[in-house]
């Protein structure tokens, strides 16, 4: 019986080999497939964090700015810094009512436009802490948190119309899909946020952040909210 089994073991090793190799190639792996909604929150979460990240920024600049030409007065710096958002509020309202269906239109090319407009005020804000003459702070200011809010209105429409093409697609409660980005969303932004703040300490060169981080963030941001819309938009 030994001498058998010796004399026949590379045939046996054959026959094994055969008979696994048509095992394996029978049986179908399934290919795991990411669905839409979750591309959706990823990228969402990506532009929320690169967002809030630019925000921190260009706010240690304004409130530089500020602090400047207040001359350390407090009911000054106080005055200067809710004059701006009061002044910002205006523009948004002027934009919600502007909006309307044409979000529903044309999703993509808002989402974009909502977002350029983000990142211009961003980066006008980032630069106030050059405007010299004290007069002109609180309007320069003023115009670059009314530019904010009609981008944060845009890109808010945008969002909930994805929101909308989503839910059919997935066939998903609105309610808790909207507490699921929105909960997802509010985690990405203070991470950005985290990140900011490390990033004023890390890097305190101006040049540096003017000509790598802030360009790196705002395509980020472009790049994330566009793929995201297109994802939402896209037919079945």
């Amino acid at each position: 019986m030994l001498q058998f089994f010796i004399k026949n073991q590379n045939k046996l090793k054959v026959d094994m080999y055969s008979k696994l190799k048509t095992i394996k190639t029978g049986i179908v792996k399934p290919t795991k497939t990411i669905k839409p909604i979750n591309k959706y929150i990823g990228l969402m979460a990506i532009n929320s964090a690169s967002t809030s990240c630019s925000i921190v920024l260009s706010t240690g600049s304004a409130l530089n700015s500020i602090f400047n030409s207040a001359h350390e007065k407090e009911n000054l710096i106080t005055t200067t810094y809710i004059g701006k958002d009061v002044i910002g509020q205006f523009g948004g309202l002027l934009c919600a009512m502007k909006l309307g269906k044409k979000v529903n239109n044309n999703t993509v090319k808002y989402a974009l436009v909502g977002t350029i407009l983000q990142q211009v005020a961003i980066y006008l804000e980032y630069f106030s802490v050059f405007i010299k003459n004290d007069n002109f702070i609180l309007p320069f200011l003023g115009v670059t948190s009314a530019i904010k809010n009609i981008s944060f209105i845009t890109t808010g429409a945008v969002n909930a119309t994805n929101l909308q093409e989503l839910t059919k697609k997935e066939e998903i409660n609105m309610g808790e899909l909207y507490s699921k980005v929105a909960g997802i969303n509010t985690l990405s932004s203070t991470f950005g946020m985290l990140i900011g703040m490390g990033l004023i300490h890390v890097v305190p060169s101006f040049t540096i952040r003017t000509y790598i981080v802030l360009p790196t963030l705002s395509l980020l941001s472009l790049w994330s909210i566009s793929s995201a819309t297109k994802i939402a938009q896209r037919k079945l």
